[in-house]
């Protein structure tokens, strides 16, 4: 581990991720470079401290190529100053962004909305791979709201998948209790569209109040 180092002599080369269409859009946490001294780089894990980067792990260049190479990390065409206060993420376009932390959390929140949005008209004309690849997104956005768990939750409900329900479940356990994130998934249920297999016409229970998060 490296003895801090403030960030207004860092620039940042990559992030330490390799995302998937599936992941989008998300925050990634910044490879840095030492201004000075190029071929040393910082990893995560961090901290940031006052302005300054606290216990990251160092690689020289060519160990920072080699986990480039192993699709480990994603290296930037050009180098970035690193700027206290701000935020690295990918949007579904696989395009960076370093702006801002608050303009950049307004964003995300905007694209979890509308992903969410997009999800529940999904499942309402009963595309489930749709709608849960777009809840998906709304995850990854912002993974405080409880709703996009739901429909995930809903559509392996609905699938008969019991196991991938009750992880989905466990993860909205932070912010919700089991019996209202139930309520959440009967309301999700409800408002499919399509036939399920081997279910006939059958639809779970109508008319439940959508719970807020």
């Amino acid at each position: 581990m490296t003895n801090p180092w403030p960030l207004s002599e860092l620039e940042i080369i990559g992030y330490s991720d390799v995302l998937t269409e599936t992941t989008l859009p998300s925050v990634v946490p910044p490879v840095f470079r030492i201004k000075v001294e190029p071929d040393r780089v910082l990893l995560p894990p961090y901290s940031f401290n006052g302005g300054f980067v606290c216990d990251a792990a160092e690689v020289d260049e060519s160990e920072f190529r080699a986990l480039a190479d192993d699709d480990e990390v994603t290296v930037f065409e050009e180098a970035v100053p690193a700027t206290p206060g701000y935020e690295l993420w990918v949007d579904r376009s696989f395009v960076w962004h370093y702006e801002p932390r608050e303009q950049a959390d307004g964003t995300l929140t905007q694209i979890a909305i509308e992903s969410m949005n997009e999800a529940e008209r999904a499942l309402n004309r009963g595309d489930l791979e749709r709608a849960e690849h777009l809840s998906g997104s709304a995850i990854s956005a912002d993974d405080r709201r409880v709703e996009p768990l739901a429909i995930k939750a809903a559509i392996r409900r609905l699938r008969g998948d019991r196991a991938g329900e009750k992880v989905m479940e466990e993860l909205a356990g932070r912010a919700v209790g089991p019996s209202l994130f139930d309520e959440l998934v009967k309301h999700y249920c409800a408002r499919h569209a399509a036939p399920v297999p081997g279910h006939g016409d059958r639809r779970p229970m109508h008319q439940v109040a959508r719970a807020a998060a």
